[in-house]
């Protein structure tokens, strides 16, 4: 469509209101077809007859004109370069060496290999290591602790334990050890054998298909006093 050809043949005439509104809206088209050089129609040299004696179109002309032509000159129009952003919250203070040192030794001590048994000591230094760093729940519980026992070689079972109570309830919670075999299929990971003793009741289970197993009711006074022993299943034990 050729520009102005929506007005038809020429702008209505009448209310003075009405036909500056009428030129306004063609302005655009008008100076467009100007800068590139366009045959104009009846009503963009309408257009540019009543710009010659109208001094607000006219203004209004100009400044899109000048507009365009910076479009059209490809200028870009300059902005000040933004400040290098502030990124000194994401270096984290280094912790003091001897402070990392003890949680490391810590850490260390709290697992042993004994033939086929992995067992996990629980300590104080440990405890403080292992609680959550929000909030977590899960189904009305709250996730009290947790752990990741470390691997000596890419054979070891991966082992988490996770501790959770509600939260109308610190004394007794549940449990939940998971034991992922590293050379078996994920929907494959039963019969690995969990002891969990605490200071005055031992608790059994075997691990299901997913590699978990539940401990309930299990009291929360004595956490670092606790002993989890993992026997995994012995066809990979060997």
């Amino acid at each position: 469509m050729e520009p102005g050809a929506a007005y038809g043949d020429g702008l209505a005439k009448g209310d003075s209101t009405a036909f500056h509104l009428q030129v306004l809206a063609i302005l655009p088209e008008y100076v467009t077809a100007v800068l590139l050089g366009q045959p104009l129609t009846t009503t963009l040299r309408e257009v540019g007859a009543h710009l010659e004696g109208c001094a607000s179109c006219r203004t209004e002309a100009e400044a899109l004109r000048a507009t365009l032509e910076a479009l059209y000159g490809h200028e870009a129009v300059s902005f000040p370069e933004p400040p290098v952003p502030d990124l000194s919250f994401l270096r984290t203070p280094p912790a003091p060496l001897g402070a990392l040192a003890a949680a490391a030794s810590g850490v260390q001590s709290t697992v042993a290999r004994f033939l086929d048994l992995i067992v996990v000591q629980f300590s104080e230094p440990l405890l403080a290591l292992m609680r959550p760093p929000a909030l977590t729940r899960a189904v009305g519980l709250r996730l009290r602790y947790t752990y990741t026992v470390p691997q000596t070689s890419d054979d070891d079972p991966h082992i988490t334990v996770e501790v959770l109570a509600p939260d109308e309830d610190d004394e007794q919670g549940l449990v939940r050890i998971c034991i992922e075999l590293p050379d078996a299929d994920p929907f494959d990971q039963a019969g690995s054998t969990v002891f969990l003793e605490t200071a005055e009741q031992s608790f059994r289970g075997e691990t299901d298909h997913t590699g978990l197993v539940h401990f309930t009711n299990v009291p929360l006074d004595d956490v670092a006093c606790w002993r989890i022993v993992v026997q995994p299943r012995p066809t990979l034990a060997q």
